[in-house]
């Protein structure tokens, strides 16, 4: 328990006052000596006694009333409302007593029957009353915590330091009002607490030594992009105080209550968390501004982001407005092709130039987001970086630019080989149509022999293969095509009758076949087709988002090998119906090999399915496209990332060990970075904008973009209700002002105040003492 006026209870010591007025002013019975009046000498002794009972009632009703009196002035209260409730039910007992005390009194005084009878009934509800505080104080779990109000507390800061707190309202960002608010913070917690500070760039697991070093943590905070959410920040808050030796803990939250910053999928976690810890206080402060008016570029996508040169490339960009619907500009800028640059000089980066292609005005109406597509033409061979923006300025920069980078390139080699009874016109067209061949804009370059034309120094001028129905081959050649593999080449197998399990489970085949080679699957009259699960995959991403609209039953699949014996690194991409494996990858050394199960390259009236026979075959006409972009690629092959992600890039042939210079979109000092088997990892992508990479020695410029997620933005406040649901109701304190703040400080230090119980004791006690008083010293006519 504590007290908000300590001192206040020495004035306890007045409780002598009544009993020293009881005993000066009692009185002294006078001796008659009248032996003719025995009997009223006798009927005295009896008015004594009982006058010395009627001045005990009071002397005791007197103390009670001051000693409650200086209580109730000292403001106690408890910081935990189970003990609150046991105070409760303790006041509600001693108001029993006293009901009690003076309800016995009543009937042994003789008082009025009428009155005996009130005093009783007011004492019998007062213990109903106490009785059923009593059983809800037992049914907590929950345990006090004592101590004074200006005891030390260990206080945890979160600050959020999303883009968003960027925005600017009345010549201040929501981040140095949340500073301003956190330093204010620190001078009202008490002297010799403990405080820490979080936020989603540097989640810190430690107390600061002191006040000054919380205070240089609050100022030097910086806008973090990516990081953890405030779900996760506030469950590393209760971690940490768990842990720590002080009794009295705090969290404070600082923020913007806009909804992105909060993860709902770790929300149970916490709320659960928070009620085992009740009496631990959370306060959350919103700094966020009442008048949002906000444009932002909340999303981008590209039709493509590596394509062959002069090939043409969609981008588009999802705008949406917060609190404004005027029109607004969008620009599209795109860089030149300079492998010489990005270089510094006299302490400033110099990149290639850029020139705007593409501007478009459009219309915005509030909170409704707005779709604006651009088509990028005649690209060049090499890396493109650019960006789209916003013309003019608002309360958030952050969001006024979305940025991309594009790879032209040359073509994709691509050697088709064909058993002798395969078919690989149909599947060429699909990666090459004549007429994309002809202008130049074809994404493959392919070349088509027989299987008795494979040779090893065929293979190394190739990015990738493709066996149509393959028959046996020699253990050199499988050798060979393992070999090529290995150092990076693509492989996609398509197996179909000119397969046998014999020879295709020898030691040279299996160096690149998934499994043993089991059995061919008939379908008979049973319906057998592709029946993917997910499109999680890179080779299934066409078809996120309408998966489930795919008729892949409506190509049914007659026959199919199946493999036993597969490696547990062996990825299943795509299944029959039946569950049986039908598209497989497998990874060897640098490169990955593909295998599809089942013929596509047989003659229409003889064809193992309809993937590629049937009516509008779309589906398998997306799939083997995908698949050979797969290939060809060595994997998924990214320019543009979400910050926070982990990127890679491929280097060019010849530099797979030399050391790169690596200038990020913020500084201007580039970084050395050395390929890992030709491939460049950056593992913090925190910075917004452009990562250029070129290597030292000179060469081919490299690069990627990194933006914030889809909608990080959007400054769409949570509500109490909101709140409600991601943390409990009633576990935590809201506020907007330091005035609020300090009244939930002052009630939250101070606990649950019992000077209201206190003071019905003062009235309830003052009261009986003058009804009483009046009743035991009113003069009956006979007296007078």
């Amino acid at each position: 328990m504590q007290f908000a006026n300590v001192g206040l209870l020495l004035g306890g010591l007045l409780v002598a006052v009544p009993v020293i007025l009881h005993l000066v002013m009692r009185q002294q019975p006078k001796q008659l000596e009248f032996p003719a009046l025995r009997f009223v000498k006798q009927r005295s002794v009896q008015n004594t006694r009982r006058l010395q009972l009627k001045h005990w009632v009071l002397l005791a009703l007197r103390c009670l009333a001051v000693l409650a009196l200086v209580a109730a002035l000292a403001r106690p209260g408890v910081a935990s409302a189970a003990l609150g409730r046991w105070v409760l039910s303790g006041s509600l007992s001693v108001i029993l007593l006293i009901g009690v005390f003076v309800s016995l009194a009543a009937w042994l005084a003789g008082s009025s029957r009428m009155l005996a009878y009130i005093l009783t009934g007011i004492t019998a509800m007062v213990g109903m009353g106490a009785l059923v505080s009593a059983l809800m104080a037992m049914s907590s779990s929950s345990g006090p915590i004592v101590g004074e109000q200006e005891a030390p507390v260990a206080a945890v800061i979160i600050c959020d330091t999303s883009p968003r707190m960027l925005y600017r309202h009345q010549n201040q960002t929501r981040l140095e009002k949340a500073q301003e608010l956190g330093m204010w913070l620190t001078s009202q917690l008490p002297e010799d607490s403990q405080m820490a500070v979080l936020d989603q760039r540097t989640p810190s697991t430690i107390f600061a030594p002191d006040r000054g070093a919380a205070r240089q943590v609050l100022q030097r905070l910086e806008i973090a992009v990516g990081g953890q959410s405030l779900i996760e920040l506030t469950q590393n808050a209760l971690e940490m105080l768990e842990s720590n030796e002080l009794a009295r803990k705090e969290i404070y939250i600082l923020t913007d209550l806009a909804a992105p910053a909060w993860d709902t999928n770790q929300a149970q976690r916490l709320k659960a968390t928070l009620a085992e810890q009740p009496d631990i206080p959370l306060y959350i402060i919103d700094v966020g501004a009442d008048d949002v008016q906000n444009v932002a570029i909340s999303d981008l996508a590209l039709s493509a982001e590596s394509m062959p040169e002069n090939h043409d490339v969609t981008l588009q960009v999802e705008v949406v407005s917060d609190g404004s619907s005027q029109a607004q500009t969008l620009e599209m800028f795109v860089e030149e092709v300079d492998d010489k640059l990005p270089i510094v000089e006299n302490g400033e980066l110099i990149a290639p130039a850029a020139t705007r292609r593409n501007r478009q005005t459009i219309e915005l109406a509030d909170d409704e987001p707005r779709s604006v597509s651009f088509r990028l033409t005649g690209l060049e061979a090499g890396t493109h970086h650019g960006w789209i923006q916003l013309v003019g300025e608002d309360g958030l920069g952050a969001d006024n630019r979305r940025w991309f980078t594009i790879e032209a390139r040359l073509p994709w080699s691509m050697l088709v080989v064909k058993s002798d009874n395969a078919v690989s016109d149909r599947l060429v067209d699909a990666l090459a149509p004549p007429s994309f061949r002809e202008s130049g804009r074809a994404a493959f370059k392919i070349d088509v022999i027989s299987q008795s034309e494979l040779t090893p120094a065929k293979m190394e001028a190739y990015q990738a293969i493709a066996l149509l129905d393959p028959a046996p081959m020699p253990d050199a050649t499988w050798q060979a095509l393992s070999s090529y593999v290995s150092r990076g080449g693509g492989l996609m197998m398509l197996l179909g009758r000119a397969a046998v399990k014999a020879d295709f489970n020898t030691e040279a085949a299996q160096s690149i076949l998934p499994g043993k080679l089991s059995r061919q699957w008939r379908a008979g009259n049973r319906e057998w087709f592709l029946a993917p699960s997910e499109y999680q995959h890179a080779v299934l991403s066409p078809f996120r988002g309408s998966g489930a609209s795919v008729p892949w039953r409506d190509y049914a699949v007659d026959r199919f090998w199946s493999f036993d014996e597969m490696d547990d690194d062996i990825n299943a991409i795509v299944p029959y119906s039946n569950g049986t494996a039908a598209l497989i990858e497998q990874r060897i050394g640098d490169g990955l090999v593909l295998t599809l199960t089942t013929s596509v390259s047989d003659p229409r009236g003889d064809a193992w399915n309809k993937l590629f026979t049937g009516l509008d075959t779309w589906p398998f006409f997306v799939l083997w496209n995908q698949m050979a972009r797969y290939v060809v690629q060595g994997g998924d092959n990214h320019f543009n990332y979400t910050a926070g992600e982990m990127a890679t890039l491929k280097t060019e042939p010849g530099n797979e060990t030399a050391t790169h210079l690596l200038f990020t979109p913020n500084g201007i000092d580039p970084q050395e970075v050395v390929p890992d088997s030709g491939t460049i990892t950056i593992p913090f992508t925190s910075s917004l904008g452009t990562y250029r990479v070129r290597p030292l020695s000179g060469g081919k410029s490299m690069g990627f973009s990194v933006n914030l997620p889809p909608y990080a933005t959007r400054m769409d406040k949570l509500t109490e209700a909101d709140l409600d649901d991601l943390l409990g109701p009633g576990r935590y304190r809201l506020a907007r002002q330091q005035e609020q703040i300090v009244r939930e400080q002052g009630k939250a230090r101070l606990g649950v105040p019992l000077f209201p119980w206190l003071m019905l004791i003062v009235v309830i006690v003052f009261g009986l003492e003058n009804v009483l008083a009046n009743r035991f010293y009113r003069q009956t006519p006979s007296e007078t």
